[in-house]
């Protein structure tokens, strides 16, 4: 951990034979703690760290979850509150005490409040803000310092960059997530350390699952995309251990949309009255 090949600064450009290119996406031999480890899309990308040659620290507040994951891949696991100071605080003493130092961390952690403006109060929006950011803020504090030569990887939303009528606060929330990562990065860079974000849109949740929808509703949902279809959580955990891996190595204080091209239709409407 934390001597990494690929962070060198050099003057001169690497020879194409002397990189080892079978490595550039293997994260061998490199520690991650994934916030959120306990299910959804911590869960996926746990799995797919662990596959690519990585270990984990799972952390999430659910127990059984978590568990059940760490256990499966015969991982450590810790059960821990990240929105509260001394919920981080816990994971970087243990982070501080098993490892010493770690090669990034995953944050996973977010929700949605649907609620129309009307009926929102400053309690939600303060909610929001919390779940959807502070947090991040906390991580920033106690586990960044614990990251060298690595990459920190945060799930922001598509909603972050447009205006919505089902849930005030959460756009807003993960905006100002995106522009804190770009803080990060500024923070960070000059440690061999990289901060990024993804940005799912819409895609086969466990949430979006449980909803009850009409055919015709499914059908709308599934065309907006440009591919046709609704998103994997695995091909967001993917992107994510790619930003992880040596692969993204000069990617830094940007967030990277997983949308499958929904945001580059047309939105003015004129394609749909040319149909």
């Amino acid at each position: 951990m934390g001597n990494d090949p690929y962070n060198e600064v050099s003057a001169q450009p690497s020879p194409a034979q002397n990189v080892d290119h079978a490595s550039l996406f293997s994260l061998k031999g490199r520690v991650y703690a994934v916030l959120g480890a306990g299910g959804g899309i911590g869960e996926h990308v746990t799995r797919t760290i662990v596959g690519m040659g990585g270990r984990v620290l799972c952390v999430d507040i659910n127990l059984d979850g978590v568990s059940a994951v760490a256990d499966s891949l015969q991982m450590p696991f810790l059960v821990s509150d990240v929105t509260t100071e001394e919920g981080m605080n816990r994971i970087a003493r243990l982070v501080a005490a098993k490892y010493g130092q770690i090669d990034g961390y995953v944050d996973v952690i977010g929700q949605m409040h649907r609620r129309s403006i009307s009926d929102y109060g400053l309690a939600d929006w303060d909610l929001d803000f919390k779940v959807n950011l502070a947090h991040a803020f906390l991580a920033a504090r106690s586990l960044a310092p614990l990251v060298t030569n690595g990459s920190i990887v945060h799930v922001s939303s598509v909603v972050g960059s447009h205006g919505g009528l089902v849930a005030p606060g959460y756009g807003p929330s993960k905006a100002a997530l995106q522009v804190w990562v770009k803080q990060l990065a500024a923070e960070h860079g000059s440690r061999g350390v990289r901060v990024n974000a993804v940005a799912p849109g819409l895609f086969l949740s466990p949430r979006y699952v449980a909803k009850e929808r009409t055919s015709r509703d499914t059908r709308i949902l599934a065309g907006r995309p440009l591919l046709g279809r609704l998103g994997q959580p695995y091909e967001i955990a993917a992107t994510i251990a790619f930003l992880l891996s040596p692969a993204a190595g000069y990617i830094t204080g940007t967030t990277i949309p997983i949308e499958g091209g929904t945001l580059s239709r047309d939105s003015t409407g004129l394609d749909e009255l040319a149909v």
